[in-house]
């Protein structure tokens, strides 16, 4: 336990990068939002190299390597309608898609990326949308859903999983994604998304998009 890791560890807290223990341990997770940090100039270069020189001297708090995955793969993969749905979306965006589908316990494909203003319009007057607004025309969000028993599924209960895999991937890869099953940015968010949703219907919430993640404005 090192008290500079744990004063590192609080602000990495306080930024949002971090939301384990304060325990002056660099586990994986320090680690992973320290390189998050990196890219805010958050840290200086003696805090990240004492994070990685801790974590390196302790075997059991090895960080996985880039080809040792944190979870186990799924086997699914991005079909060709998806991969096309994925055109001009942002490159971020597409990076957590293609990485949730390799760990999601449950198939998924894209539904819809970049939108026109006519399907947008067409959305919002069938009350599918609550604006003209969308990330969707700018290409900055992705609609994605379950696929069980070869059929998309519209059963919100097979939304988080998918919810879940999106927060991992965009944790993994350092990219603030906001999923609408609950308004919220899932990337180091604690809780589940089963917890999200009963947050956000405590607020008063009642608009839940449970396919739809998007890059915040």
């Amino acid at each position: 336990m090192s008290s500079y890791i744990k004063q590192i560890q609080t602000t990495l807290k306080q930024a949002g990068l971090y939301t384990d223990e304060v325990d002056g341990i660099a586990g994986p997770k320090t680690v992973a939002a320290v390189k998050a940090a990196a890219a805010n100039e958050l840290l200086d270069a003696e805090a990240k190299r004492a994070v990685e020189q801790q974590n390196a001297s302790h075997p059991e708090l090895a960080t996985p390597k880039p080809d040792q995955p944190l979870v186990e793969a799924s086997g699914f993969e991005l079909g060709e309608k998806s991969l096309k749905r994925l055109e001009g979306v942002n490159d971020n965006l597409v990076k957590v898609v293609k990485r949730a589908i390799e760990i999601t316990p449950i198939d998924f494909m894209v539904v819809e990326g970049v939108r026109t203003k006519e399907r947008q319009r067409q959305l919002v007057a069938k009350g599918a949308s609550k604006t003209m607004n969308s990330r969707h025309l700018t290409g900055h969000a992705v609609d994605i859903a379950p696929v069980v028993d070869g059929q998309v599924s519209w059963d919100f209960n097979d939304y988080y999983p998918l919810a879940k895999a999106m927060a991992t991937a965009a944790t993994e890869l350092g990219v603030k994604v906001r999923w609408g099953g609950a308004w919220t940015t899932i990337t180091n968010k604690s809780g589940t998304p089963q917890d999200w949703v009963k947050a956000y219907r405590a607020g008063g919430g009642r608009f839940l998009d449970g396919p739809h993640f998007e890059l915040p404005a």
